[in-house]
């Protein structure tokens, strides 16, 4: 957000009520409260925004939420919460701007999507599933616009120093993960949105490991086997499978 209004943009932000988002209001910065897995929220966040500002030109799409959890162990009452947030709110979100950006011939829509989209990982199997599918959504839509004049842009970070693993669904990152240093600041990462937006990008990694990280899952697929394997526990999985057998199911 403050990289988009240093430059001089009009920012809206649809959030969860929270003293961070009223920390964020400031002028040419419109904050409206909501949760953006309601279309209700969805549908007022876009009409106040073209209301205040006479027009919309770039939609973002980066809410989302984690959830830490084997394909074995995943909680599956918790799977369409995750869904509503990280995959169909931005397609939502995507559906009521369209129409706006056709009729006014331009527009961008920013979907932040993670390098686990392409490399999924053992230990967040749910969210992994998530963002694989944002990116088939992405895909299908900046391909029903071509030709238009409204360009999309995916960004694929991978780990960012925020309190996402604080407010995850549930679940705990493997200690080794939590300990990862090599880790993007919030601002570096908006700071790469903002000019892949005015470079009309359609890709952008960050921080830069990122790319090889994906690289090397096409090219190598058994050697990120061996490499996630080293951020598994011993043994991760199988307490569900014990349960079962425990309770004769």
């Amino acid at each position: 957000m403050r990289a988009f209004a240093a430059k001089g943009w009009k920012v809206a932000v649809l959030a969860l009520p929270s003293p961070e988002l009223d920390q964020v209001a400031a002028p040419g910065v419109l904050t409206i409260a909501g949760d953006v897995t309601s279309a209700a929220a969805r549908e007022t966040a876009v009409v106040r925004a073209i209301a205040t500002y006479g027009s919309l030109d770039i939609l973002v799409n980066s809410a989302g939420v984690g959830l830490y959890a084997a394909p074995s162990e995943v909680p599956l009452e918790l799977v369409p919460r995750l869904f509503d947030i990280n995959v169909f709110a931005p397609l939502a979100m995507a559906q009521l701007v369209v129409p706006f950006m056709r009729r006014k011939g331009s527009g961008t829509i920013v979907n932040i999507s993670s390098v686990s989209s392409t490399v999924p990982m053992p230990w967040a199997a749910a969210y992994c599933a998530s963002k694989a599918a944002l990116d088939s959504i992405h895909n299908s839509l900046r391909r029903e616009l071509a030709g238009s004049r409204i360009h999309l842009v995916r960004v694929c970070p991978g780990v960012v120093d925020t309190h996402f693993r604080d407010h995850v669904l549930t679940g705990e990152a493997p200690e080794r993960v939590r300990n990862i240093r090599l880790a993007a600041s919030p601002g570096t990462v908006a700071g790469k949105v903002v000019k892949a937006i005015e470079r009309r990008q359609r890709t952008v990694y960050v921080p830069w490991v990122a790319r090889p990280f994906v690289l090397l899952e096409a090219l190598a697929p058994q050697l990120m086997d061996w490499y996630l394997r080293r951020f598994t526990p011993p043994g991760a999985g199988k307490d569900t499978l014990r349960k079962k057998a425990v309770s004769g199911l």
